[in-house]
């Protein structure tokens, strides 16, 4: 009678080793975790909402410039698609809005999205 034994198996395996596959796998979270909390200096709005020209005084009556112009036009909960500009942004919890306020929130008000706002 014949009792089974370990046998290792002395061929290289095929394909991409275990060691391989957790370093990329590691790399490729601590990349996506830098690019969520490095802020995208390339945004429009990163700069400041409101500029005063030098010859507008804002306690002489002069009208200050209108803030920028924005439509969240869907959100899931914690981000939202903002269309500005022209162009249509994926914004986050926390993130700078074109207005210079900050995003704490997404709701629905009467059939149109809304950013909620510190």
């Amino acid at each position: 009678m014949a009792a089974a034994t370990f046998h290792p198996n002395v061929m290289r395996p095929n394909g991409i080793s275990s060691q391989i596959a957790a370093i990329s796998i590691c790399s490729l979270s601590a990349l996506t975790a830098i690019y969520y909390i490095a802020p995208t200096p390339s945004l429009p709005w990163s700069d400041a909402a409101v500029e005063f020209t030098p010859g507008t005084d804002p306690s002489k009556g002069t009208v200050a410039p209108s803030l920028p112009k924005f439509e969240i036009v869907f959100s899931d909960g914690d981000r939202g698609l903002m269309v500005y500009g022209g162009y249509v942004y994926v914004v986050r919890l926390g993130d700078k809005l074109p207005d210079g306020r900050r995003a704490i929130g997404f709701e629905k008000r009467e059939g149109s999205w809304s950013a909620m706002t510190l």
